[in-house]
């Protein structure tokens, strides 16, 4: 396990060789730490962070926070028993984080999941979006970011196992991105689909009216004509279904009764040709 495990998925979680470290954790040393974390593939200026999160102050004021924060965040990155400048890096004009050091952080295991296609796994690592509670124009840019490309992840995984017969798991992806974006019809289709595919009627028709229903509330528009013939396709699945029993019972009722018929029918020839035959040796 490695020494320092940053997650940035939902809330903002830093543990210390499985001791969390949240004490100091205040939204300021939270913001500037994630940016430092998005962005730590190099270093960066000391007036340009000042001016990103302190920019309605002076430039006297602007760096004074700036060193505080760093402070704060150093207190948390590196407490006793931890070597100065293992997990941040502050010169007198540049600040970053040691991407050499011994860390885990679930947004670049996220990532590199993605970069080697192994959306099953990567997306195990996606708790919730990025830096919850946080709505600073990076941090939403950020956010959108990394949630499109986990609905890209899911989409993958949801082809793959619609296309291996893994309906359940299938089913599970589609409902995880409807979760995040509702309004993703081509999602809703696919959801129907795999509900017809596993007999289950009733849910997929339950689909179609969530979908709608959407569509309704936040765009005032109806399905596409796509999904309107996919509903049309599933009610007259339904009504066949419906007919089916309704004709094995007039047939579990009618053979019977036609069978009787014919076994008197033969009982009355039999009876007409007995007395035909005693007509017959009346007249000898």
């Amino acid at each position: 396990m490695a020494a320092l495990r940053i997650q940035l998925f939902g809330a903002v979680q830093l543990s210390h060789a499985g001791r969390a470290q949240d004490a100091r954790l205040t939204h300021a040393v939270q913001s500037l730490l994630a940016w430092l974390l998005l962005h730590r593939r190099k270093v960066h200026a000391r007036e340009m962070l000042a001016g990103l999160f302190w920019g309605d102050q002076s430039e006297a004021r602007g760096r004074s926070c700036l060193s505080t924060t760093l402070w704060r965040i150093r207190q948390v990155l590196e407490p006793e028993g931890v070597a100065r400048g293992t997990y941040l890096i502050a010169q007198p004009d540049v600040v970053g984080f040691n991407c050499a050091s011994d860390h885990w952080l679930d947004v670049a295991a996220f990532e590199e999941g993605v970069a080697r296609d192994g959306a099953e796994a990567a997306v195990a690592y996606y708790t919730g979006d990025l830096l919850e509670g946080f709505y600073d124009e990076w941090a939403l840019r950020e956010r959108e970011r990394l949630r499109m490309l986990y609905l890209d992840c899911l989409g993958g995984l949801l082809r793959r196992h619609s296309e291996t017969g893994a309906l359940d798991q299938a089913l599970r992806c589609g409902q995880r991105i409807l979760t995040l974006d509702p309004l993703r019809e081509d999602i809703h289709r696919e959801v129907i689909r795999l509900h017809m595919r596993n007999g289950h009627r009733a849910l997929a028709r339950q689909q179609y009216e969530c979908c709608r229903a959407a569509l309704r509330e936040e765009l005032g528009v109806e399905p596409l004509e796509e999904t309107r013939a996919l509903c049309a396709e599933l009610l007259s699945a339904a009504a066949a279904t419906q007919r089916m029993p309704f004709a094995a019972s007039a047939k579990a009722r009618i053979v019977p009764t036609l069978r009787s018929a014919a076994a008197r029918l033969d009982q009355a020839r039999d009876a007409v040709a007995d007395a035909l035959r005693l007509a017959e040796s009346e007249e000898i």
